[in-house]
């Protein structure tokens, strides 16, 4: 009897240092995993970030330069406008003047007339 009980102790210590052994080799099988898994997803994040990046500088320049054509764009407009708006000041007022001046003949020739 004691060497059944004897031998169920070696047995019962030997699974559990098997056990023991399997879970630290289990345990740096996950930890080596994890690590790696952990390196990739660094490195993931770096290549987004950095194509990120590229794309908003890219972004920033095509704003830029839509920014200048549209800014141009309306600055033309707006010169053509002033200029027509000048030609059009020039026609009206000349033709204020020449009322005006008709005005002034026609006032002329009815005070010569009731003279």
């Amino acid at each position: 009897m004691r060497e059944q009980v004897f031998e169920l102790s070696c047995k019962t210590q030997t699974a559990m240092r098997e056990q023991v052994f399997a879970n630290r080799v289990l345990s740096s099988e996950l930890s080596c995993k994890t690590q790696t898994a952990m390196r990739e997803q660094v490195f993931v994040n770096r290549v987004l970030s950095s194509e990120l990046s590229c794309k908003t500088e890219t972004a920033m320049r095509e704003q830029v330069f839509v920014n200048r054509v549209l800014s141009h764009e309306l600055s033309c407009k707006t010169q053509t406008a002033m200029r027509e708006q000048v030609f059009v000041n020039r026609m009206l007022s000349n033709e204020l003047s020449c009322k005006t001046q008709t005005a002034m003949r026609e006032k002329v020739f009815v005070n010569s007339v009731k003279q």
